[in-house]
Parts: C-alpha cells; structure tokens; sequence
C-alpha cells in the first residue's frame, strides 16, 4: 500500500509540474500584433515569475468569421491544450448595433464550440478592444456623429453580451484605457491613425490581460519594455484596478477550470491539523517539510522537534493544477496544551456567543480568538474568574482557534462559528 501511495503521489506530482505552466493562445488582427501584445504580456508574465507558453494566429483586419475560415486558426486551436484562448474581433463590429448579432456573434460561438472540444477546459476569454480616439472612423467618414465614449460603451456592451451567453472572460483592456483616458488625458495611448495602439497602449493592454488572467495586480511587475517607468507605474496599477474591482462583471474567475491551492491549520503543541481551503481541486498532496507527505485532503501531522518547516499542498483536478507553499514554526516549550477538558465550552459550533466554564479551581486571565493565518480577532480580559461569555455575533462564518489563558498553562482548542 506504501509503494502504491508514492506511485500515485509520484504521478500527481509530475502532473502538477507540467500544468504549472499556463498556455495562452491569442486569436486576433493588427489590434493584436501591433506591437507585438503577445510578446509584451509574457515579458510582463515571466518577469512577475510565471511561467507562461504564449502564441498566436493573427491576421491583418481580420474578423472572427475570417478566423472560423481559416483552417490555420483550427489548427492552431487543436496544437496544445490551452488555458486561455483569447478572442479579438475587427474593431468595429462589437460596436454595431444590430448588426454585430449577425456579423460577431455565430462566429464567435462557433470558435469557442472548436476551442472546447479540442479541451473541455480551456477558458475562452474575449479581447474587448477601445473604441477609436473620436468615435468610429466609418461613421465619421460617411458623414455621421459619434464620439469615443459612445464607441467604447456599444463595444463594452457588445463583448459583455457575448461573453455572458458562452459563460466566458473578458479583458477589459478598452475599460482600462478609457480609465487612463479619463485621469491621464495627456498620455497618449494611440498610434497616428488614432484606432491602433501605441506602445503605451499594448502596454495597458498586457497589464489588462495580467491582471485578468491570473486574477493579481500587475503593480510592482518590473517589466517596463520601452514605456516610461512612472507611465508604467500608472499602466500597472489601472488595468489591475479595472479588472480587480469587477472580477464578476467580467466574469473572470466564475467559470474558471483551474484550481487554486490554499490552506490553514491548528496548531495543539507540537500537532498540527491541516485544513484545506482550495476551490476545485480534486486531488491533494502535502509535503510537510520533514520528509513525510500525505494525499489526505485534511491531514494532521506530529513534528517531532522544533524548526522551521516549509509546507507544500499540490492540488489538481482533470484540468490543471496549483501549488502553495508556507513556512510554519514549532518551538517546543513547556506549555500545557492538552488539558482541555479542565473547560466545557459550549455551544460548539455557535451562532452568536459561547461560554467558557472552567470545571476545576483555576482562574481565567484572558481569551483570545484567532484566524487560520494567526491574526487574532477577539481579545478578552477575563478577570481572573472561572468562566465568562464572549459575544461572536458579528463574526462570519468559519473555523477559529481559542485560546485560553490561566496562570499556568494555555489551553488551544478549534470552534466553529455556524
């Protein structure tokens, strides 16, 4: 049973290796390969110590319906088992109100059905461009009104529709430049022809594209390329801002295949519960840092001396991966941690308040209440009497640790709150 264990943690382990690695295939026109956006992202993805596989298929002024045309665009679709697709349509169309039902629309749908079955996984995720510097060139030039702002919301619109209908992402990247727009009017995010992206714009754009495809803020990434430092501060911190404030308009995240590790734990003496606290992961395996593992979702561990120990979870399901890592420290002392049942505390779990009773003749200096991660929430000077009560009305629902402090020793114990 042991050799079959490590077999089984062998492979998960090697499988989680190679999906750490996040693949992204950008599908698009000259909004795209202007230059190079691809490119910039995965500077900006590698310098933020990703690691990240990025292609693509792009083509001069071309339409979700030429792409659906393009055996090449099939193909690349089918090469890898991709994490995200992104989708670009002409810079137009999402903006033409009805028309982009017709012009945009069964293409698109068309294309993410390919992008499925070639994996049940992937995440399709639509490229919503910014409308041209004063509105729409072709409305312009026929004699017709239109602004920016008008532009911008119809293309909005036009990408949030189709996105909500297919249950896929958005980039926000025209959001992002409109809110660089609105606060930095004197920086410019256009080419000549006032529709292409500067490289300040494809800058934004990768920023965009950073912040929603790994659900982080792009601040502090010191990938600059040629955009001014203090301009790609303020890059940096509007995409993050735009894509992080509205995480479900944009429905990043809510359809999202990929796992994410994470977890807290109890400490009673020198025995540690591990609790697990990721989101779609089928499949765990922990590293405590001392040589030994388990694949058990909730694990405890006994530490037989003091240090510093690195705990590794590596969590997987059919589709991808995710591993986190955090230092915990045992230091062996001569408090008395086992001797819970000197207090009745009830009720356990709780809704609004428990009661600490102390059953034997030893006095109550103070309680204290915890998170997972050790920040303490609670704090009560008991008063040196036998018991007391502790209003927990406004805490969310959860596990913490109670600690309780007596003249001698420090009683730990879990509670849940219901």
């Amino acid at each position: 049973m042991r050799h079959l264990i490590l077999i089984v943690a062998l492979v998960i382990s090697n499988l989680c290796q190679a999906q750490d690695t996040t693949k992204i295939l950008f599908i698009g026109n000259s909004q795209t390969f202007v230059n190079d956006l691809p490119q910039t992202f995965y500077q900006l993805a590698t310098h933020a110590g990703k690691i990240v596989f990025v292609d693509n298929i792009t083509m001069g002024g071309a339409t979700l319906q030429m792409h659906l045309d393009n055996p090449a665009t099939t193909q690349k679709i089918n090469e890898q088992h991709w994490n995200y697709v992104i989708l670009q349509e002409q810079s137009q169309i999402p903006s033409f109100i009805p028309e982009r039902d017709s012009l945009m629309y069964p293409y698109a749908i068309a294309i993410d059905s390919i992008i499925h079955s070639n994996w049940f996984c992937t995440n399709t995720m639509f490229f919503m461009t910014w409308a041209h510097k004063k509105g729409d060139l072709g409305i312009l030039q026929n004699g017709g009104t239109d602004t920016y702002e008008d532009m911008q919301q119809r293309l909005r619109s036009g990408y949030l529709t189709i996105a909500d209908s297919l249950d896929a992402a958005v980039a926000p990247c025209g959001w992002a430049w409109r809110n660089v727009i609105q606060n930095y009017p004197s920086i410019e995010l256009y080419s000549s022809d006032n529709y292409h992206p500067a490289e300040n714009g494809t800058y934004l754009a990768a920023c965009t594209f950073y912040a929603g495809i790994f659900q982080q803020s792009a601040v502090g990434i010191s990938y600059y390329g040629n955009i001014v430092p203090s301009d790609a501060a303020i890059f940096q911190a509007a995409a993050s801002q735009v894509v992080l404030d509205s995480l479900g308009l944009w429905n990043i995240g809510l359809y999202n295949s990929k796992p994410t590790a994470n977890f807290g734990y109890l400490q009673v003496g020198n025995q540690f519960s591990f609790i697990d606290s990721s989101t779609l992961a089928t499949n765990y395996l922990w590293d405590f840092g001392d040589g030994t593992s388990s694949m058990v979702q909730n694990p405890t561990h006994t530490y037989s001396s003091s240090g510093d120990y690195y705990v590794k979870l590596i969590t997987n399901n059919s589709c991808d991966a995710d591993t986190i890592t955090k230092m915990i420290q045992y230091i062996a002392t001569n408090i008395n941690n086992t001797e819970t049942n000197q207090f009745v505390i009830y009720p356990n779990p709780f809704s609004n308040s428990i009661r600490i009773e102390n059953t034997v003749n030893e006095k109550i200096q103070k309680v204290e209440i915890l998170q997972f991660d050790g920040k303490v929430v609670h704090f009560k000077e008991a008063a040196q009497s036998k018991s007391c009560e502790l209003d927990l009305s406004g805490f969310i629902k959860g596990i913490y640790i109670l600690k309780i402090y007596t003249d001698n020793k420090t009683i730990i114990n879990k509670i849940v709150k219901l």
